[in-house]
C-alpha cells in the first residue's frame, strides 16, 4: 500500500473496511428495530383501521417511535466507536491517545442526538401530513399500518445510526440545516392563523399551540447545537502564531454568543418580552458581522470565496434592513433574507472548517508516514 492511499481522507474519519463494518452494525441496528418496532405497532394497531395523518394515526406513532429512536440510535452509534460520547473524532494524529469524554462533550452529544430525535418526529410528521393530502379520507389496515411502521422506524434507525458513527463538522452541517427546515417547515404548516406572515416571522412561536412549540423549540436546540459545536469549529491547539490564535478565539466567542442570542429568541418570545427577544435578534446579526470580518484571520486557508461569500451576505442584510426601515420590505420577508444568510454562512463555514480539519489531518498523517518510512 502506498503512502498516498494509507493518508487518503476517508468520509467521517473513517477507511473503507472501517465504512463497510459501520454499514455491516448500522443494518443490525436496522433490522433489531425493525423486529421490535413491528411488534409494539402491530399491538397497538391491532384490529384498527387507521387514518394515515392526526390524532391516532399511522403518521402520529411512527413520528413518535422516530423521535425516540432517532436520540437512542445516535447514542448507540456514537458509544459504538468506543470513543465515548464525543460528538466527533477528537485524536488529531496517528498514534495519539484516544480523546476520553468530558462532561462538556457529553452534553454536545447529547444535544446532536435530541437535534436528530426532533427532527425524525418532525419529518415524519410532514411526510404523514402530505400523504394525507395525496390519499385524501384513505386509511390503512392495521397489518398494513405495522410494516410501514416497522419499515419506518428502521429506516429511522440505520440512517441515524451511520450518521453517528460517521459524524464530523461537514456531515453536521448538513443535519443542523436539515433540521432547521424542517423545524420551520413544520411550524409554519401547522400554524393556527394561516396569515401569520402578514405580520412577521416571530408570530409563529407567539400562540399556545403546538406550531408555536415546534418554532421555538427549534430555534433553541438549534442555538445550543451552535454554542455546543464552536469549540469544535475553532479548535485553537497547535497554533503557534498569536494573532492567528487570538482570532481564532475571537470567532469561538461570535459562534458561542450567536447560538446563545438564537436560543433566547425562542425563549423570549415576543409576548414574553418585546425588549429580550428584539435585543436577542438584533444582537445575533451585530455579532455575525463582526465574525464574517474576524474569520479572514482565523482561517487564512479558506478559499476566498468564501471569504466574499461572508461580505456578500453582510451587505445583502443591510440593504434589506434598509428597504425594511423606509417601508419597502415587510417585517417577515427582512427577518426571512436576514435568518437564511446567517445560519447559510455558518453551515458553510462549518463545511469549510470541516475540510480544512480533514486536510491538516492527512497532511499531518502522511509527514508521520514519512518519517517512519
Amino acid at each position: 500500500m502506498s503512502i498516498r492511499d494509507r493518508v487518503r481522507p476517508a468520509f467521517g474519519g473513517l477507511s473503507a473496511p472501517a465504512r463497510l463494518t459501520v454499514e455491516g452494525a448500522g443494518i443490525v441496528v436496522g433490522a433489531v428495530t425493525f423486529v421490535l418496532s413491528g411488534v409494539v405497532a402491530l399491538l397497538a394497531f391491532w384490529g384498527h383501521t387507521l387514518p394515515i395523518a392526526g390524532p391516532g394515526s399511522v403518521g402520529q406513532f411512527v413520528a413518535i417511535a422516530a423521535g425516540v429512536i432517532a436520540f437512542l440510535a445516535y447514542v448507540a452509534g456514537r458509544l459504538w466507536r468506543r470513543e465515548g460520547l464525543t460528538p466527533f473524532q477528537l485524536t488529531a494524529a496517528q498514534g495519539a491517545p484516544t480523546h476520553r469524554a468530558t462532561g462538556t462533550d457529553i452534553f454536545d452529544t447529547v444535544a446532536i442526538a435530541l437535534a436528530h430525535g426532533i427532527l425524525a418526529l418532525l419529518g415524519w410528521l410532514v411526510l404523514g401530513a402530505v400523504l394525507a393530502e395525496g390519499f385524501q379520507d384513505a386509511t390503512v389496515y392495521f397489518l398494513s399500518a405495522t410494516v410501514l411502521a416497522a419499515a419506518a422506524a428502521g429506516v429511522t434507525a440505520y440512517a441515524v445510526f451511520l450518521s453517528a458513527a460517521g459524524m464530523d463538522l461537514m456531515r453536521l452541517s448538513t443535519v443542523l440545516a436539515a433540521f432547521a427546515v424542517v423545524g420551520i417547515l413544520a411550524s409554519m404548516l401547522s400554524a393556527p392563523d394561516p396569515h401569520w406572515w402578514m405580520k412577521h416571522l416571530s408570530a409563529l412561536g407567539m400562540s399556545q399551540s403546538i406550531s408555536s412549540l415546534t418554532f421555538n423549540l427549534t430555534l433553541i436546540v438549534t442555538g445550543v447545537i451552535v454554542t455546543a459545536i464552536a469549540r469544535y469549529a475553532t479548535d485553537a491547539r497547535g497554533i503557534a502564531d498569536p494573532k492567528r490564535h487570538s482570532a481564532v478565539l475571537r470567532v469561538r466567542v461570535g459562534l458561542i454568543l450567536i447560538g446563545v442570542l438564537l436560543a433566547c429568541v425562542g425563549i423570549f418570545t415576543l409576548n414574553i418580552s418585546i425588549l429580550l427577544h428584539n435585543v436577542s435578534a438584533v444582537g445575533m446579526v451585530l455579532v455575525f458581522a463582526l465574525v464574517v470580518f474576524w474569520v479572514r484571520a482565523a482561517l487564512p486557508t479558506a478559499p476566498r470565496a468564501f471569504f466574499v461569500l461572508g461580505y456578500v451576505f453582510f451587505a445583502t442584510i443591510v440593504v434589506v434592513l434598509v428597504l425594511f426601515a423606509v417601508g419597502y420590505y415587510v417585517l417577515t420577508a427582512a427577518e426571512l433574507v436576514a435568518g437564511v444568510l446567517v445560519f447559510g454562512w455558518l453551515i458553510v463555514y462549518l463545511r469549510v472548517t470541516g475540510a480544512a480539519t480533514a486536510e491538516a489531518r492527512a497532511q499531518q498523517q502522511q509527514n508521520v508516514h514519512v518519517v517512519e518510512g
